[in-house]
């Protein structure tokens, strides 16, 4: 199923690149439920993510889509990260603005997420990664030919 929201088109992107087991996406305006009734609310200070789980993938791919993550030239210097699933097969991987990895330790001391602790501390960091993430998912798709 493909996925409509600006934020989220390049989780098809990478759907296209190996069949997907597992994908989230951090939402700009999502629909949260208050009260009775569900109103858009406005996570632009949260910087996006995109995380995904192959079911079957060449290491090759892998190495292909890091690099071309992590050499992408656009307004912020982006990530690729895998984390092994405890006790389960597979590798969680995410794609993210490299700044949300840096703040980690300072999120961690102050009892928050990271994503939070940038909204608070960077707050036109998101709204920024959120402009370059359209950059990006156009640099992965030429470099890996998805047109």
């Amino acid at each position: 199923m493909k996925i409509e929201n600006q934020e989220g088109l390049l989780l098809n992107v990478i759907a296209d690149i190996g069949v997907l087991e597992w994908r989230k996406y951090q939402q700009r305006f999502p629909e949260v439920k208050v009260g009775n009734e569900m109103r858009r609310e406005d996570h632009s200070g949260l910087p996006p993510f995109i995380a995904f789980r192959f079911k079957f993938i060449s290491e090759d791919a892998i190495d292909k889509l890091r690099a071309t993550v992590e050499g992408y030239k656009g307004a912020l210097s982006w990530s690729f990260v895998g984390r092994s699933r405890e006790g389960l097969p597979g590798i969680n991987w995410m794609i993210a603005p490299s700044r949300l990895w840096e703040v980690e330790e300072c999120a961690f001391k102050s009892n928050i997420s990271a994503a939070v602790y940038l909204s608070i501390h960077e707050p036109l960091l998101g709204p920024l990664a959120y402009k370059d993430l359209a950059g990006l998912t156009e640099h992965i798709r030429s470099e890996f030919s998805i047109f």
